[in-house]
């Protein structure tokens, strides 16, 4: 297994999070900047090393991701984490309080664009129902010193589930441009069964 570059991290974070879109190498190229054939290139490396999947139709060739190698997790897992450690830190220490609690916790929504444009926190809290009081006892305590209000979307796992297999857009943009605070794996395992090739 070699180390991939930073581009080739890029591509499997977008084709993770953007698991409802069939990418190939020209529409990874539109989204990432490159050309066509450097786009092939870094899918073909990433299907080499079976972190992606890749099936054609017709005369395309389309990749996902490939939930079945344990690399492959582990490593979409760390880019996650690596993500929201980058992009999101403030909110990784602020909502750390809940980790123990709650199954995922995903920042999303103008907070994570531009914070000073933002006129409330979106935050994507998944866990079992018995949590709630808990849940609800720290966001109100949250609120009363953060500068602008947490606006929860409070579901369990099997909700997340059946919102994304019925292509809710709001739940699938919220983890496409989300950064994921908590629960990395949950979440693999959701967009797992909810993702057809």
């Amino acid at each position: 297994m070699k180390t991939q570059t930073e581009k080739e991290n890029e591509i499997l974070l977008l084709v993770f999070k953007d698991f409802n879109i069939n990418y190939n190498a020209n529409s990874i190229s539109k989204k990432m900047n490159i050309t066509p054939r450097g786009a092939l290139k870094i899918m073909n490396n990433l299907f080499s090393e079976r972190i992606l999947i890749r099936k054609k139709f017709g005369k395309a060739i389309f990749y996902k991701f490939n939930f079945e190698d344990n690399y492959a997790r582990k490593l979409i897992e760390t880019l996650l984490i690596k993500e929201s450690k980058e992009k999101a830190s403030r909110w990784l220490s602020e909502f750390e309080g809940l980790y123990e609690i709650v199954q995922i916790a995903l920042v999303y929504g103008s907070v994570v664009r531009a914070y000073e444009k933002a006129r409330d926190i979106d935050v994507l809290l998944v866990m079992e129902k018995n949590k709630y009081k808990e849940v609800s006892k720290f966001i109100e305590e949250k609120n009363n010193i953060l500068m602008k209000p947490i606006h929860p979307l409070i579901m369990t796992l099997s909700d997340l589930q059946k919102n994304l297999k019925n292509k809710n857009p709001a739940m699938i943009n919220a983890i496409k441009e989300g950064h994921v605070l908590n629960g990395q794996d949950k979440l693999i395992e959701v967009i797992k069964n909810v993702t057809s090739f």
